[in-house]
């Protein structure tokens, strides 16, 4: 369930599912992954900070 969860986020853009249609129960794991992927609880993709985007 979770990984089906991460891929309907992951193409948001086309299922236009985010964190908020997951159940309270498998929220935690489905950021993780999405984290682990590099994209936040709707899909978009996780700014890195480095010292290029600090200045």
């Amino acid at each position: 369930m979770v990984d089906g969860y991460v891929l309907l986020i992951a193409n948001t853009d086309k299922t236009g599912s985010t964190i908020d249609r997951v159940p309270a129960k498998l929220k935690e794991q489905v950021l993780a992954k999405l984290n682990a992927l590099g994209l936040d609880e709707y899909g978009n993709p996780i700014e890195q900070i480095t010292d290029e985007t600090q200045a």
